[in-house]
Parts: C-alpha cells; sequence; structure tokens
C-alpha cells in the first residue's frame, strides 16, 4: 500500500510494462543506495531498472551521469523506499513504495525508476530537425487555349436609304457576320442583314413607301487604320419588295413589287470596348429592275426606283 504521494504496486506493474522503449544512445546513471543491512543491493536494484528500460547504463569512473536516489528504511513489519531521479534539469518528486520485503520494495522503486527515466529523457532529448516538407511536382503546364479561327459578330443599325424616288425612307437593319481570324490587309468577312424602312417617318405626302430587304455582303479586304479604327471595302447584292401605296386620293391602292440589286459598300469600324464596336456603312446600289408607280386614270407617277439607290446606316456590333 502506497502512502502520501506515492503510488501502489499494483499500479506500477500495469503502467509500467508499456514504458520501455528504445533510444539510440542509453543514459549514464549513478546509483545512491542506503538500505539497512542484509537488506538488497545497489546492484539489484540497477539489474531491476535495466531489466525494464534499455535506455540506461551505468556512468563510467569520471563520467557525469543521472542520480538515482534510494532510500530504504524499516516501518514497523515492513520496508519503506524513497526513490528520486536528479537530472540535468534538476530532480523529480520523491516517489514512495511500502511493502513487506526489501526485494518487493527494490523492484517496485526499479519499475518507477525505469518510467521516470524513461519520462524524463523524453522531455529533455533534443528535438529532431523537422522532416522536409513533401516534394509536390509541379503541375504542368497549361497549354494556352487556341482561339477559334472564326469571330461572330452581331450588330443592329439604324439607316437612311432611298429605294423610290424622290422619297427618302428611315429605318433600320439586324445582322450577323463571320470572320477568319488573319492579319494582315487579306481579311475576308462575309455578312447577312435583314432590312427594313419606309418613307412616312421623314414624310411623304403622295405615296407611303415600304421597303424589306435582306442583304449579303463580301468584303474581302480590311485596313487597320488606327488600334481602333478599321476600313472595308464590300460587294453588297439585296432581294426584297416594294410596297407603295398612294395617299391623298378617295381610293388609294397598293402595289407590291420585287426588289433586286447590287453594288458596293465601304465600313467603318471604331472599337469602343474588348469586342464592341460602332460602324458607319455607306452604299451605293443599282436596283436590277426597274420599277414606277402610278396613281388615278390618269396614271400620274408618284415614285420610281432610281438609277442609284443610296444607304447609310450607323449602327453598334458586337463580336464573339
Amino acid at each position: 500500500m502506497a502512502s502520501g504521494d506515492g503510488i501502489s504496486l499494483i499500479e506500477l506493474v500495469v503502467l509500467g510494462w508499456s514504458s520501455a522503449t528504445a533510444a539510440p544512445a542509453p543514459i549514464p546513471i549513478r546509483i545512491d543506495f542506503d538500505a539497512p543491512a542484509d537488506c538488497s543491493t545497489a546492484d539489484a536494484l540497477y539489474e531491476g531498472i535495466r531489466a525494464r528500460s534499455d535506455r540506461v547504463r551505468r556512468a563510467a569512473d569520471g563520467e557525469d551521469g543521472w542520480g538515482v536516489r534510494v532510500r530504504l528504511s524499516s516501518a514497523g513489519s515492513g520496508i519503506h523506499g524513497e526513490l528520486r531521479v536528479v537530472h540535468a534539469g534538476g530532480e523529480t518528486d520523491t516517489r514512495t513504495v511500502d511493502a513487506m520485503s526489501c526485494d518487493v520494495v527494490v523492484q517496485a522503486l526499479a519499475l518507477t525508476a525505469a518510467l521516470a527515466l524513461d519520462e524524463v529523457a523524453e522531455v529533455t532529448a533534443p528535438l529532431s530537425p523537422p522532416a522536409p516538407p513533401p516534394v509536390v511536382p509541379p503541375a504542368p503546364p497549361v497549354a494556352p487555349q487556341e482561339a477559334p479561327p472564326f469571330s461572330f459578330g452581331l450588330g443592329a443599325h439604324v439607316l437612311v436609304t432611298q429605294v423610290v424616288s424622290p422619297y427618302a425612307s428611315l429605318g433600320g437593319a439586324i445582322g450577323a457576320r463571320v470572320t477568319p481570324r488573319t492579319e494582315g490587309a487579306l481579311s475576308p468577312s462575309f455578312g447577312l442583314s435583314l432590312m427594313y424602312a419606309r418613307n412616312d417617318l421623314l414624310g411623304a405626302d403622295s405615296a407611303l413607301v415600304q421597303w424589306a430587304a435582306a442583304a449579303l455582303t463580301a468584303c474581302p479586304l480590311r485596313w487597320q487604320i488606327a488600334h481602333v479604327f478599321s476600313a472595308e471595302p464590300c460587294v453588297v447584292a439585296s432581294g426584297g419588295w416594294i410596297e407603295a401605296t398612294g395617299r391623298g386620293i378617295s381610293n388609294p391602292e397598293s402595289a407590291v413589287r420585287s426588289w433586286w440589286s447590287a453594288g458596293g459598300l465601304v465600313r467603318a469600324t471604331a472599337l469602343v470596348g474588348e469586342g464592341t464596336a460602332l460602324e458607319l456603312e455607306v452604299s451605293a446600289v443599282a436596283p436590277l429592275v426597274h420599277r414606277r408607280f402610278t396613281v388615278g386614270w390618269s396614271a400620274e407617277t408618284v415614285g420610281e426606283t432610281p438609277a442609284i439607290s443610296p444607304l447609310v446606316g450607323i449602327g453598334i456590333v458586337h463580336n464573339f
């Protein structure tokens, strides 16, 4: 049975056997043993410690070592044992064991000393250098994503044109365009536009003219005048219809005729953002079929297709 700050023999047996661990360099120890006559020996204490820990050895003559101090004394009909371990950082608390014989006390103190020496060695041992960080292989370089071979553009324009003289018509157009990604002046583009215009938005007394057409454009060259400005000459062909309705008469009639034309177009572009540009288009086309519109029994001419039909459009285009 242990008393004060001591521990019982059973506790020592349960806790002790798991402490014997190997160490690269055994600890030199010196045993200071004081006991009544015929009550065990310092050698018996060392053998008991060495049997439970291979981390100790006896210090050689003249060698510094840790001190293991044991005191045994009679206590009634039994033996009282005390143990202290003195090391570079100081000394441990006094451990006590009480039993009926010296051999039991010495073996219990040997186990206690082995535990204490292992514990002090763990605390005072120099820290091992930190393991080097794991080598992480560099990520493979990401191949640059190739741009698609074509760019696609969508745009909307406001336009003024003359498809039946002497009237000017106001309207709009929406279109799509495809352009191969090439360098230099040889950078062709191809587009399709849907257009609609009417003359009553600008004022018309004799006839209401409505025009709707689809136009195909092909622009073989492009000149980059500055970083944000470019110009393209194009050819254009269109087809659609014209509807003219008489005005200012009691029984107005309407006539619908087809429209076909071909000609040239010049486009100027100014970038205003990433992929977004303002455009100005000026075209002059020749109607392929001449049309004339008349009203009344006298067949008074109220309009006819001009020899050259001009068109001016301004708008915005975004390229993807």
